[in-house]
C-alpha cells in the first residue's frame, strides 16, 4: 500500500446540457487540496457544492461554499488543533460564517439570500480519522475495508437529502440550516473516497437497495491509482470530459460534480 498521506484526487465541475441550452453558468463547485494540522499529520480536505438551479446567483453560493471550507478548516487545523476536534461547534460556526458572507453578498445586490442557494457535502479525512458533513442532496461515497467486507465495495456515509416535495432538497442558506446537517465520523484509515453532486445520483447510487453501484466506482479509482500524481491538470481535464461525455449527457442534463481521492497505488489492485 502506499504510505499513508500520500493522497492522489482529481475533481470537476461541468455545465449540464439543459444549462447549456438556456445560456446559464455552471451551478456546481468542488475543491480538493492535502493540509497539514497542527502536529505535522496531512489531512485531505474535499468539498462540493451545487447550486439551486432556480436561485440566480447560487454559482457563487456554490463557489464561496468550497473556497470557504477549505479556507476555514485548513485556519482551524494550523493553530494548535487537530482533525478529531472538528465536529458541530466548527461546522456550526463554519455555517455562520458562511450566511454573513453570503448576506453581505445579496445586500450588495439587493436580493434575498436565498438566490444564492447551495447544497454542501463535505470530507475532511486523517490517517486513522475521518469527519463528515452534509446539507441537501448528492452523497459521500468510501471504499469499505471493513473485515467483513473482503471486496472492494463502496458504502455511502448520508443518503442523499430530499426536501418535503419532489424533486426539492435543503440548502446552507437556510435560516434553519443547523438542524438539516449531518455530522458524521469514522475512527480508523479512510484510503478511498468520492464525492458528488445529484447530477450524477442515478449513475452512482442504486435507489432500489439503497446501495452503491460499484460497477461506476471501481473503473474510476482504478485509473486514478495508477495516474501520475504530478499530473493534477491532466487527470482534472480528463475527468471533466468523462462528465461531459455524450455517454453520461445521454443520463442526465444536470451539471455534474465528481470529486475522487484515493491513496491506494496498483499494487492493491492485484496488477504485477
Amino acid at each position: 500500500m502506499t504510505q499513508i498521506g500520500d493522497w492522489k484526487y482529481t475533481y470537476a465541475s461541468v455545465m449540464g446540457t439543459s444549462h447549456q441550452k438556456v445560456n446559464t453558468p455552471c451551478q456546481d463547485s468542488s475543491k480538493s487540496q492535502v493540509i497539514e494540522d497542527s502536529k505535522g499529520e496531512k489531512v485531505l480536505v474535499a468539498v462540493v457544492s451545487d447550486g439551486a438551479g432556480s436561485a440566480k446567483f447560487s454559482d457563487q453560493g456554490s463557489s464561496l461554499a468550497c473556497s470557504l471550507f477549505l479556507k476555514e478548516v485548513t485556519k482551524y487545523l494550523s493553530i494548535d488543533k487537530v482533525i478529531k476536534d472538528l465536529g458541530k461547534v466548527f461546522i456550526e460556526n463554519w455555517l455562520d460564517t458562511f450566511q454573513a458572507e453570503i448576506l453581505s453578498l445579496a445586500n450588495d445586490l439587493e436580493v434575498p439570500i436565498r438566490e444564492f442557494a447551495c447544497t454542501f457535502l463535505a470530507a475532511v479525512v486523517g490517517n486513522d480519522y475521518a469527519a463528515f458533513f452534509q446539507v441537501g442532496d448528492g452523497a459521500i461515497v468510501l471504499l469499505d475495508t471493513e473485515p467483513e467486507s473482503p471486496e472492494e465495495n463502496y458504502k455511502w456515509i448520508f443518503w442523499p437529502d430530499k426536501g418535503e416535495f419532489e424533486n426539492t432538497t435543503y440548502f446552507i442558506t437556510d435560516p434553519k440550516v443547523k438542524k438539516r446537517i449531518k455530522i458524521d465520523d469514522l475512527h480508523r484509515s479512510v484510503d478511498e473516497i468520492s464525492l458528488f453532486t445529484d447530477g450524477i445520483q442515478h449513475l452512482t447510487l442504486h435507489y432500489q437497495t439503497q446501495t452503491v453501484h460499484n460497477p461506476f466506482f471501481k473503473p474510476m479509482f482504478n485509473v486514478l491509482r495508477k495516474a501520475e500524481r504530478d499530473n493534477q491538470d491532466q487527470l482534472n481535464s480528463s475527468l471533466a470530459k468523462f462528465l461531459n461525455s455524450e455517454r453520461v449527457n445521454e443520463k442526465t442534463d444536470d451539471d455534474k460534480t465528481l470529486l475522487l481521492a484515493t491513496r491506494r497505488g496498483v499494487e492493491n489492485l492485484g496488477i504485477e
